[in-house]
């Protein structure tokens, strides 16, 4: 992909994107407070988080081109990037084991502990999502970046 003006398109994708997960995490909230019924809203809710989670991948392959990994600055988003990456991962396997835990098992602790993985899964990426994204917006106009 041939970006004419990387600087301001990583400025502009990491501000949609920090609107997309603050509307991610506002409609999880939303989704934890309505009763279980059938409603567009899930539907709405889904597409959001879809939307931010492929929004701060993008992202993530996008700074590594331009990112200046032995300034001390770029080696802090470095490290914040493959960190990112790690917590992602394992907040998907929380989701997924979460609800296998929901599905399989009626009653009891484990499906509060399903829940609970569920949820903090969910949550977590969204707030580093936010986390992210934000140092990004933030250390786009320092050191750290080769936008050559």
């Amino acid at each position: 992909m041939i970006i004419k003006n990387p600087k301001i398109f990583l400025k502009n994708i990491s501000n949609l994107s920090i609107f997309l997960n603050i509307i991610t995490s506002a409609l999880g909230i939303l989704y934890l407070i309505m009763p279980p019924s059938p409603s567009i809203l899930y539907d709405v809710f889904g597409v959001f988080m879809i939307f931010s989670w492929s929004l701060n991948l993008i992202m993530l392959s996008i700074i590594d081109k331009y990112l200046n990994k032995s300034s001390t600055m770029g080696k802090k988003i470095n490290r914040h990037s493959y960190f990112f990456i790690i917590s992602f991962i394992i907040c998907l396997l929380m989701m997924v084991f979460g609800i296998i835990l929901t599905n399989f098992i009626l009653s009891g602790f484990i499906v509060i502990l399903g829940s609970l993985m569920i949820i903090s899964g969910f949550f977590l990426i969204v707030i580093y999502g936010i986390y992210y994204s934000l140092l990004i917006f933030t250390t786009l106009s320092k050191e750290g970046w080769n936008f050559d």
